[in-house]
């Protein structure tokens, strides 16, 4: 594996960058790290990935061009609660994409569960993956994988995507905003930290698309359609339909509008 110079960057002291030109998966290198016993707060950059992938198991697309990373935490927690993290990322990379596009006439939302969409268009995605400590439900540590569209984004997929450069006179490149990343990662991270997940609930929802409006919830075996109320204590979301109130945990969001 060829390692690039080019996230040659400021960040946060309490990170450490390894960077590549190309990987399988930096979610799969940082994943072979932490089980060689990696610290805390190591992060994972590549300028293309051959084999990325989403939620669900999906496709990631990952041509040059767009940011890759991931970010290793070990954060004291059991498994259950480290699966609120993907709620702690989507405000950074919000919060990362708002600073990036600041002054463009544009939207920045989240949407659920871990999307960041400008003007409609998902432009980032999240994935989890985690290890339990040997015979217990704490965390022994925890990846999150993060991709931004910058240059180009794929042309078929189930929801419409944009990228960043296109609100933007000049161009960021990938160390440019991994370097804005970074800062937001490290503030939101130790906000959940310090204050919980009520407070991280409660700034996603200050961010989000679709509070309040009718949405459509695609699960695997049906269709749900109703008034996004609300996420509960965990995260979930709570839609009020004509049948009563349910509460999601997985599944595609959807706007009516």
């Amino acid at each position: 594996m060829k390692t690039s110079d080019i996230f040659d960057i400021k960040m946060p002291p309490a990170f450490q960058l390894a960077a590549f030109e190309s990987l399988d998966s930096t979610n799969d290198e940082l994943r072979r790290r932490a089980m060689d016993g990696a610290t805390a707060n190591t992060v994972i950059c590549a300028l293309e990935q051959t084999k990325g992938r989403g939620r669900r198991g999906r496709t990631w697309v990952s041509e040059k061009g767009n940011l890759f990373c991931s970010i290793l935490q070990k954060p004291q927690v059991s498994i259950q609660e480290a699966a609120k993290s993907s709620f702690v990322a989507a405000l950074a990379i919000h919060d990362a994409i708002a600073e990036a596009v600041r002054g463009f006439d544009c939207n920045v939302q989240c949407k659920w569960p871990n999307d960041v969409l400008v003007d409609s268009y998902k432009v980032s995605g999240i994935l989890l993956e985690s290890q339990a400590q040997k015979g217990q439900s704490q965390l022994d540590w925890l990846i999150i994988g993060i991709g931004i569209n910058l240059n180009h984004s794929p042309a078929e997929t189930p929801y419409p995507s944009g990228y960043i450069n296109a609100y933007r006179n000049k161009a960021l490149n990938p160390a440019e905003m991994l370097e804005i990343l970074l800062r937001h990662f490290q503030l939101w991270f130790e906000r959940w930290e310090t204050l919980g997940f009520q407070a991280v609930r409660d700034a996603w929802l200050d961010r989000a698309k679709g509070l309040g409006e009718e949405i459509i919830v695609n699960l695997s075996d049906k269709k749900l359609i109703g008034t996004f109320e609300t996420l509960d204590p965990d995260g979930a979301l709570v839609l009020q339909t004509t049948q009563g109130q349910q509460v999601i945990t997985a599944g595609d969001v959807f706007f009516a509008k």
